[in-house]
């Protein structure tokens, strides 16, 4: 078969054996790395080297495709067909060694004198081996060493490419220098040692060659005449930008990548040690370079809400800002979610939590629960703080977004401006508070008690949650009471019983007490919340996207009537209720004699115990009354727990938000929007006052700083400042 016209031949040379590949104008530099793994099977990334020869010029570095469009240029120019490719190891491997037997060769030399002998004879020194410092590692910085070659090298990045090539060769070295010259058109360094005692001849020096603007070293020694003394684990050149761009492809499959991590991956990958303030910089920076900066971001987050609008046009989107252009608060609420939720139970979980970008911030979110337990999350919003003002614009949103007549229940962890917004905004919702938030406020009463009574009243506390009746709360409560001591009392008279027990709950929670679902929302979004604000609601928006349509996905392959988990519920009703006997009083009610026994009313859907009515689902006694009558089961779950209302649920989509006909203009008009008002902290870390005695009275003074009343003045003033 032919060679292809303006196809040449790249012959590679390994030590004594060659292949050949051809070189195509479509050929990339990662193909031809394919091809040279394929024949050589230990060849690894950065373990090797690949240079070529041309006319007047003994050795061009091939690193890049851009290298590789050059040597094609450079072959239909010179119409050359066959070039020459060295591929040199970057570990010497050229030292081969014989295992000479003197074991069998004879009985008066003991096996312990086994030695090494390489080609030529010379003894091997195999102590190193005992301490393990002959284990030699190929690192990532291996190819560092032919960073700077020559005079010649040319630099297509300008300064920039120059400087990190030399911040890469002395690395690799171990070698510091400084800059005799640095500036745009010329780049000069020298070795420290050079700089301070002028004992040392190393130098090196580049230019910018116009018109081409290619940066070319004019002036290289590469010999130190200083020693071995100076070499350094570590150098100034290291820079937070040189390593940020080294971690930036890790950040992209990592967000929450730490400075820590970013230390430690220096050290095991390249050799380097950075001090924690560069890694942490160095972060930032790789942040900033894959995700945008953060505060560019906010100029891109018009031109987001118009094209979600434009994309998802049933969708709630609301931005405000300040009336100087500064962001202040959005809004963000997906109408298939929306529809999903009519197909949900009526309960809402909400909570906020951190973020953590520059000017931190809050994002509040109400999720809730689709019918097989799976988090459902509704909508979410990005506010400075979790205060009253956010909580009350944010219900007036979620009103406007719902438009549903029923009525819902709150989930929260009992914040006082959320409290009062819920009230005003939805006055006949009732509120439940989150049972594991006010068993913690709980434990702060127990000081001074043994763990095995701090357990005694927490579950104590947990039996007058759910207690189902008035008449068994009441009596819990005062047991409560009289073991807790004054303190317990004092927090229990504090609570309003209607919002953390079933007892006396006005409204139908199905049995919910915790608003930890809202809690795994917050980690599930954990990563993105470090992101940048137009990526941040970008993320969330794929991420419940992808959801959604997993989840669609997955249950039409679901066979029965209700969804998987309450199916599992049913098994473990029937493992409960194995030993119980049945008696029927008529063709509705039963009773069933178990300790203690109680009666069922199948029509009315009650049980004396009270569960089937908090909980919506047949308890196990219900369930023995129903498999008694003949009854179906599926007939008497709610329907939100029916595998067709969870098709409805997940039924609709949140349409693609594409990013392809963006106008590269983003954010560049006048009427931009501008990042949020800095919360400006003083200097230092905030000041931890000391805890008042009790019985103590401290005066309250007037901040000159910050304005407000408290137990600081204007030199020990550390609130945040507007401007």
């Amino acid at each position: 078969m032919g060679i292809m016209e303006n196809a040449v031949v790249l012959l590679c040379k390994r030590g004594d054996v060659s292949c050949g590949v051809l070189l195509e104008r479509t050929l990339s530099f990662q193909s031809l790395m394919t091809k040279l793994f394929a024949k050589w099977k230990d060849l690894s990334e950065g373990s090797f080297s690949l240079s070529y020869s041309f006319a007047g010029h003994p050795k061009c570095l091939l690193e890049s495709d851009e290298d590789l469009c050059v040597l094609y240029a450079l072959t239909l120019s010179s119409r050359t067909e066959c070039v020459d490719v060295a591929v040199k190891d970057l570990v010497d491997t050229s030292m081969v060694s014989t295992v000479v037997d003197v074991c069998s060769s004879s009985g008066d030399v003991g096996c312990d004198q086994l030695v090494l002998l390489d080609s030529v004879g010379t003894q091997v020194d195999l102590l190193p081996s005992f301490s393990g410092t002959n284990n030699s590692k190929v690192l990532k910085s291996a190819g560092w060493c032919n960073a700077i070659v020559g005079v010649g090298q040319v630099f297509l990045d300008g300064a920039v490419g120059f400087r990190d090539a030399l911040s890469m060769y002395s690395l690799f070295h171990g070698f510091k220098y400084v800059y005799a010259k640095n500036d745009a058109q010329t780049v000069k360094a020298v070795c420290l040692e050079r700089h301070t005692s002028k004992e040392c001849n190393w130098i090196v020096k580049a230019k910018l060659e116009m018109p081409s603007g290619y940066f070319i070293i004019k002036q290289f020694v590469g010999e130190h005449t200083c020693g071995d003394a100076s070499l350094s684990y570590s150098s100034s050149r290291s820079t937070s930008s040189f390593v940020g761009r080294l971690v930036s492809e890790d950040m992209r499959s990592d967000e929450s990548k730490r400075p820590v991590e970013v230390m430690k991956d220096m050290k095991k990958h390249y050799g380097v040690e950075i001090t924690y303030r560069r890694a942490w910089m160095a972060v930032k920076k790789a942040r900033a370079h894959v995700y945008g900066d953060y505060m560019e971001s906010f100029k891109e987050l018009s031109w987001f809400v118009g094209a979600f609008r434009a994309s998802n046009p049933d969708s709630m989107c609301v931005l405000e800002r300040h009336d100087s252009d500064h962001f202040k608060r959005m809004f963000l609420g997906f109408a298939a979610c929306k529809y999903g939720f009519t197909f949900c139970r009526p309960i809402l979980f909400v909570d906020g939590t951190f973020l953590k970008s520059t000017h931190n911030g809050c994002l509040l979110s109400a999720c809730a629960k689709d019918g097989n337990q799976g988090l459902y999350p509704l909508c979410l919003a990005v506010v400075d703080s979790e205060n009253y003002d956010n909580w009350y614009w944010f219900m007036e949103q979620l009103k406007d977004f719902l438009e549903d007549g029923r009525v819902l229940v709150f989930v929260s962890d009992r914040h006082d401006g959320l409290l009062q917004a819920v009230k005003q905004i939805f006055p006949s919702s009732p509120h439940s508070h989150c049972l594991v938030h006010l068993k913690e406020n709980l434990k702060k009463r127990f000081g001074g008690l043994d763990n095995s009574k701090k357990k005694y009243l927490v579950n104590l506390f947990n039996l007058c949650a759910y207690a189902p009746t008035v008449r068994e709360f009441e009596k819990l409560l005062n047991k409560l009471k009289k073991k807790g001591g004054v303190k317990v009392a004092a927090f229990l008279d504090t609570l309003d019983n209607q919002h953390w027990c079933h007892a006396y709950f006005p409204g139908k929670r199905y049995g919910e007490l915790s608003s930890n679902l809202v809690e795994c929302f917050n980690n599930w979004i954990k990563k993105e919340r470090s992101l940048p604000i137009t990526l941040l609601f970008d993320k969330i928006r794929l991420k419940i996207m992808e959801q959604m349509s997993a989840r669609r996905s997955a249950s039409m392959k679901w066979k029965g009537v209700i969804c998987p988990i309450m199916e599992k519920k049913f098994k473990g009703l029937f493992n409960v209720s194995k030993t119980w006997a049945i008696s029927r009083s008529s063709d509705d009610l039963y009773e069933v004699r178990c300790d203690p026994s109680v009666s069922v009313n199948i029509s009315s859907r009650s049980c004396s115990c009270g569960e089937w009515q908090i909980n919506s689902f047949p308890c196990a006694h219900a369930f023995c009354a129903l498999k008694r009558g003949g009854k179906n089961l599926n007939d008497y779950v709610d329907h939100y727990y029916s595998v067709d209302a969870f098709h409805n649920t997940y039924s609709k989509s949140i349409n693609p938000v594409p990013t392809i006909w963006k106008d590269v203009s983003v954010g560049s008009d006048a009427n931009v929007l501008l990042p949020p008002l800095c919360n400006k902290r003083p200097p230092g870390r905030p000041r931890t006052e000391r805890i008042p005695s009790t019985g103590v009275k401290s005066r309250k003074i007037t901040c000159g700083r910050c304005g407000q009343v408290g137990r600081h003045n204007r030199a020990r003033c550390k609130e945040p400042l507007q401007h």
